[in-house]
């Protein structure tokens, strides 16, 4: 307990480091001048552009968790990227910004927080040879920097 309790207040005191959970912060869109749903349009490969030529007006669905079964209502554009964008080769390649490739992984897992660690074995996996060679560090410096790319912040400590 007392161990933990010290990596908490030097996470606070030091700030993040590469096994600090990161997600796409809603709150920050919310405050910001920029279209999350644009952004989230952005991300979509060519087939789901096709059908949705626009990220205005689109329909919420029903979505069930694979997992739990749980059924919620979600946003068409958010499934669709999940169900057939996800499949791509070139959802996650080489000519992605690391800010955009990180904002699809947290687009296709439900915005489940991820540390720098984790996405960086998520890139290695992925099979796209400049992103295997982006570290927990550089992820971290990217993420953690003073400019905030696509809502992409630290996620809050679990009580």
């Amino acid at each position: 307990m007392l161990e933990q309790s010290t990596r908490v207040h030097a996470a606070r005191r030091f700030g993040p480091g590469v096994d600090t959970e990161f997600h796409i912060d809603h709150d920050w869109w919310a405050n910001s001048n920029l279209d999350y749903r644009f952004h989230l349009y952005q991300q979509l490969c060519d087939e789901c552009r096709q059908r949705f030529r626009t990220h205005v007006d689109t329909e919420a669905v029903d979505w069930v968790d694979a997992e739990t079964g749980e059924v919620r209502r979600v946003d068409a554009l958010t499934e669709c990227l999940r169900i057939n964008c996800t499949h791509q080769p070139d959802f996650i390649d080489d000519t992605l910004p690391l800010t955009a490739a990180c904002f699809r992984v947290f687009l296709s897992n439900d915005n489940r927080p991820l540390s720098p660690t984790e996405l960086s074995g998520i890139f290695e996996q992925s099979g796209a040879s400049r992103r295997s060679q982006w570290t927990p560090q550089e992820i971290l410096r990217i993420l953690n920097g003073k400019q905030v790319f696509m809502g992409i912040r630290p996620a809050p400590a679990a009580p």
